[in-house]
């Protein structure tokens, strides 16, 4: 790809998180508590995400942002992989300003298929990141980062807008099977990243994402006026099992590092 080209697919990337950051009322201060019935509340369901836990997505926008400028970069555009991601990155950005435009206006069941979409690309994003050779460090940490931590920070907030979207359609969030069966799901979706830790090249940036808003959705179950002991003891119980994948894929990949 030509540095001209890089740099026109860098402005599309840049005019895509821009409409996501100041188009959807985010920097305007506007939140999505009233919206869904008010399901969207910090005290809603058990599932519900504390602010602490929404916060890396400015972030995660800047990862991308610095990746539209990395790809201009003479090693990169000279990378295969990157000429491959383009078109999915611009997809990324699109279904993430459209999420994120649903939930503003209230369409709770289309944002939740947006942002399953959404997860689905930066699966099949971070797969060909995995399978693909990045010889530059630089490469492997803005790449690597800027997608992984997107997968496994997005899979925890799909799992809980779904939760949400059931609460819409009728379903008693306050009652204790419900609470139970979340909780279960929770698990299950941490014990599939807790292997995924370790078998995907991706899987150390993935469980970094998604141990950030575990975390504190468990500490906010526990401190919170929807507190839910059943809730509280199984998301502690994922919390921890997330940190020691993550801790030990971190020292065995440090290891490695060494032994080079």
């Amino acid at each position: 790809m030509t540095p001209l080209v890089s740099i026109l697919y860098a402005l599309v990337v840049f005019a895509g998180l821009g409409w996501a950051v100041f188009g959807t009322g985010i920097m305007r201060g506007s939140h999505l508590g009233p919206t869904a019935q008010g399901l969207l509340e910090r005290d809603a369901t058990v599932m519900s995400i504390p602010v602490a836990g929404q916060l890396p997505w400015f972030g995660l926008m800047l990862g991308l942002a610095l990746y539209a400028l990395w790809q201009c970069t003479p090693t990169a555009r000279h990378t295969d992989v990157h000429g491959r991601l383009r078109p999915w990155v611009l997809l990324v950005v699109v279904l993430n300003a459209l999420w994120l435009q649903l939930l503003q206006r209230d369409r709770i069941g289309p944002s939740l298929v947006c942002a399953l979409l959404l997860l689905a690309v930066l699966v099949l994003i971070d797969v060909m990141i995995g399978r693909a050779t990045l010889h530059n460090n630089m490469d492997r940490w803005i790449t690597r980062a800027s997608f992984g931590l997107f997968t496994g920070w997005l899979g925890i907030i799909v799992l809980a807008e779904a939760v949400t979207w059931i609460a819409v359609l009728g379903f008693d969030p306050h009652r204790l099977m419900f609470k139970g069966v979340t909780a279960f799901i929770l698990l299950i979706a941490c014990l599939v990243l807790c292997v995924a830790t370790f078998k995907q090249a991706m899987g150390i940036y993935i469980n970094a994402g998604a141990l950030w808003v575990v975390f504190w959705i468990t500490i906010d179950r526990i401190t919170w006026q929807v507190a839910s002991p059943l809730f509280a003891s199984v998301a502690t119980i994922a919390t921890l099992l997330l940190l020691l994948c993550l801790v030990s894929a971190l020292r065995t990949r440090l290891r490695w590092l060494a032994g080079r």
